[in-house]
């Protein structure tokens, strides 16, 4: 009795996700009755592989984010159109002024890098990206630097890092700033 009061808890909770929520297409909406019905009962012990789908090996990321509402009015999740990743080299010296860097990346209405990142100088930082604050001293080139803030996507395809350059958030000027304070983070 008690198992069935869970699968049905599990399957009304389910629905209700499903009215607010589109799961993305890789995800079948019979996958997600599977796991819902293979739920383990009430007073057993938790099986050793507990992490997310997106953790497990093989598994894709979409998987992983199967519950988030899809932001979209007009296409179905996973048919949003976005830009291309972009590589764009630095070209010239750098140029960029720390000083003016730190303000941009500090700011969050601009680059708000301090929503994910540990920055110098930053007060309540992020915790979801790397810590920057000793970025200089890790001896990546100025160009290499350009091109990750530029897109990060050329790099690393799920990045959750917003494309400064390529959507425009940052323009060339502002994008040296910011890596000139990076670099100057030591």
């Amino acid at each position: 009795m008690k198992r069935q009061a869970a699968t049905y808890a599990a399957a009304l909770a389910l629905a209700a996700l499903a009215g607010c929520a589109q799961a993305p297409a890789t995800v079948a909406p019979s996958a997600a009755a599977a796991r819902s019905a293979a739920a383990p009962p009430v007073g057993a012990q938790p099986s050793a592989n507990t992490e997310p789908p997106s953790a497990r090996p093989g598994a894709s990321p979409a998987q992983g984010f199967a519950a988030f509402p899809c932001l979209s009015y007009t296409l179905p999740c996973g048919k949003v159109a976005t830009r291309k990743p972009v590589a764009k080299p630095l070209e010239g010296p750098l140029a960029g002024d720390a000083a003016r860097g730190m303000r941009i990346a500090h700011a969050r209405d601009k680059g708000n890098c301090l929503a994910c990142h540990v920055m110098k100088g930053g007060t309540q930082p992020g915790s979801r990206g790397p810590d920057l604050s000793h970025y200089g001293s890790t001896g990546r080139s100025d160009a290499e630097t350009f091109g990750a803030v530029y897109d990060m996507r050329t790099r690393i395809p799920d990045t959750l890092m917003p494309p400064f350059g390529t959507h425009g958030i940052l323009d060339d000027q502002e994008l040296r700033d910011v890596v000139a304070y990076l670099q100057a983070s030591r």
